[in-house]
């Protein structure tokens, strides 16, 4: 399937260098993993400590929990960038793996230019919510309540960015 396949190992295509798109993308994707690694981990570190503060100290943590929503938030967003990325996200193609290779590749191409518009069109509905939320902080804290939106905005066109890209790969290579 187009919207997922890598080359082959041992295949031509596979042995060809990357080129700047590909690095670039490649680049984004591993910083967007790692950013995902360290949201996990921070989450991990900030819950343990809330329960340890609670339960051990009998004094919790009062700003631990907008921190927790904030970037619970973030990583939902950045991990979903990342699985669309490996093409590990949830899709049902029994029916497209049915048809033969033409039809299929048209379908493929189709479905990747309007997952990339449907991008572009959450990247700007969120940026409107940011803009909805500008002045406003969460109470402990101050963070800006827009920077949720922020994180969704930049999610949304990475994730446009990497689908057009795989859609002027899947135009350009032979059927």
């Amino acid at each position: 399937m187009l919207s997922s396949e890598e080359p082959k190992p041992g295949t031509e295509r596979a042995h060809r260098r990357p080129g700047g798109i590909r690095r670039a993308e490649t680049l984004l994707q591993r910083a967007e993993e790692l950013a995902a690694l360290l949201l996990v981990a921070a989450l991990a570190l900030l819950i343990g400590s809330q329960i340890v503060f609670r339960y051990l100290f009998d004094d919790p943590l009062s700003w631990s929990e907008e921190l927790t929503t904030f970037l619970l938030i973030s990583l939902t967003f950045v991990a979903a960038t990342a699985v669309l990325k490996r093409g590990e996200h949830f899709s049902i193609d029994t029916f497209l793996q049915a048809l033969p290779p033409g039809p299929r590749r048209l379908l493929d191409l189709a479905a990747l230019a309007l997952q990339a518009a449907v991008m572009l069109a959450l990247a700007y509905y969120s940026l409107n919510l940011a803009r909805l939320y500008e002045g406003t902080a969460t109470v402990v804290l101050g963070i800006p309540e827009e920077a949720k939106a922020y994180v969704m905005v930049y999610c949304f066109l990475s994730m446009a960015l990497h689908l057009s890209a795989r859609l002027v790969r899947g135009l350009v290579a032979r059927p």
